[in-house]
């Protein structure tokens, strides 16, 4: 691991469980509710504003074992979707933000916190 992706995960550990559980949901309902596409801009404003912060760092988590394989970075589909798109936040002056989809393990999760009633 190098030392940037050795700092992002410690300060990655040291984000609330709370946080972590709250966005881990929000990525969830907002990919189910989206084609299982999703990106921070979908769901960055229902959070609380302390965990904001916390998005990418929590986002960039998800796609790990330790926390599920539930997304994975968005494959290109030709004539569609986009794999990124500008940041919607204030403070990033719209640079890129990366779009996500949802794993088959991921697909599960949500329909499980989801009780399975998406909305079409």
């Amino acid at each position: 691991m190098n030392s940037a992706h050795r700092y992002l995960s410690e300060l990655a550990d040291q984000v609330s469980d709370w946080d972590v559980a709250l966005i881990r949901q929000a990525v969830l309902v907002f990919a189910r509710l989206n084609d299982g596409r999703v990106s921070a801009n979908d769901f960055r404003d229902y959070l609380p504003p302390t965990s904001q912060g916390a998005v990418g760092l929590v986002i960039r988590q998800l796609p790990c074992k330790k926390h599920g394989q539930l997304i994975r970075k968005a494959r290109a589909v030709p004539g569609g979707w986009s794999i990124t798109e500008p940041s919607t936040a204030e403070s990033t002056h719209g640079k890129p933000i990366q779009v996500w989809e949802l794993t088959p393990a991921g697909w599960d999760a949500a329909r499980q916190l989801m009780g399975d009633k998406a909305v079409a």
